[in-house]
């Protein structure tokens, strides 16, 4: 990561230390100026003193004037002032960091979709930041008021942060620009600013679909698959294919295929769908299925019925849906 040194973050913050850094007024101060205010972020009539982290700071490098704290060396972290013992508020100095790369493939940041609705989600990796937000849009982007910010919907601990954002897109139209999610990220010390592009479409990936039954069919053994209920409907105009893997009985061998007729001398299998007209991402795969039992079924002709799971819902017909270009 390169460090800009010309460039720092005033970040006011009221609340204890305890519950974390927050984002509040945010002010760049480049190398073009010789000094820093600080101002005390609690409204004070009396004298006050200020700290950087635990010590007190030198009257050579700094002067107070009622409550402004003006910096003539900077140095990054918190800034704390005081009545006498009492603890008025803090406020951090902070270095902004350089992003790194192209804005679309930037490691910090990974979203996917499970369809084509309205949500996305995306992951935060970095673990040196323990405050991030995310906003979706180019108001976000260029740091316009009316930009709506996401907070964290789950803190994975040492494993980051986990977002959902919100987008308009209809899943009738072909997308003619890319989305922009800007990620803002602070620590006692640093500011980061990132941002990542990318279309609806080449982050999606199906949620696993459902093995449904299983029938014997002569020498076959047809596999019925519904979609995930997470999935757009109707599936005619949202198609997906499959893919199944089965386990052969004679040799244990794993075998692969994009049709629903496998042989059907196997002993298990699992599925995982895409859509074919991007394509998409695979769905994760299924858990094994066993194949166990048989039995005729009086609804399929006498078809021999296998022990699998059931679920699904059926769609409605509509017009194909066009397919989509990726390369963009």
């Amino acid at each position: 990561m390169t460090l800009v040194p010309w460039v720092v973050m005033l970040l006011c913050v009221s609340l204890p230390r305890a519950q974390g850094l927050i984002f509040s007024e945010i002010y760049v101060v480049s190398d073009e100026h010789s000094s820093v205010n600080l101002t005390c972020p609690m409204a004070f009539s009396g004298p006050l003193t200020w700290t950087h982290g635990d010590q007190p700071l030198d009257s050579d490098n700094a002067q107070v004037q009622g409550h402004n704290l003006i910096l003539n060396d900077i140095w990054h972290g918190e800034y704390s002032c005081w009545n006498g013992e009492r603890k008025l508020g803090s406020v951090y100095l902070l270095e902004a960091l350089k992003e790194d790369g192209a804005g679309g493939t930037d490691s910090s940041i990974s979203c996917w979709a499970k369809s084509y609705d309205c949500i996305i989600t995306c992951i935060w990796t970095n673990s040196e930041f323990s405050t991030v937000r995310l906003g979706l849009g180019h108001a976000c982007t260029h740091g316009q008021e009316n930009c709506t910010w996401v907070y964290p919907a789950t803190n994975l601990q040492n494993k980051g942060f986990h977002f959902n954002l919100s987008h308009s897109l209809s899943p009738y139209t072909e997308e003619i620009t890319p989305l922009v999610v800007t990620a803002e990220a602070i620590n006692e010390f640093k500011y980061l600013r990132k941002t990542k592009r990318f279309y609806l479409r080449d982050i999606v990936q199906p949620d696993s679909p459902t093995v449904v039954t299983c029938l014997m069919n002569g020498e076959n053994l047809e596999v019925k698959v519904e979609p995930p209920t997470t999935w757009n409907s109707p599936p005619s105009y949202f198609p997906l294919e499959h893919q199944i893997a089965y386990i052969l009985k004679d040799n244990g061998e794993e075998k692969h295929s994009m049709e629903l007729h496998i042989p059907k001398y196997v002993s298990k299998v699992r599925v995982r769908s895409r859509d074919p007209l991007v394509p998409s991402a695979w769905s994760q795969w299924t858990p094994w299925k066993n194949i166990i039992g048989d039995k005729k079924d009086k609804r399929n002709k006498g078809k021999y019925i296998i022990r699998c799971n059931a679920g699904g819902k059926k769609g409605n017909k509509t017009k194909s849906r066009p397919a989509m270009s990726a390369n963009h």
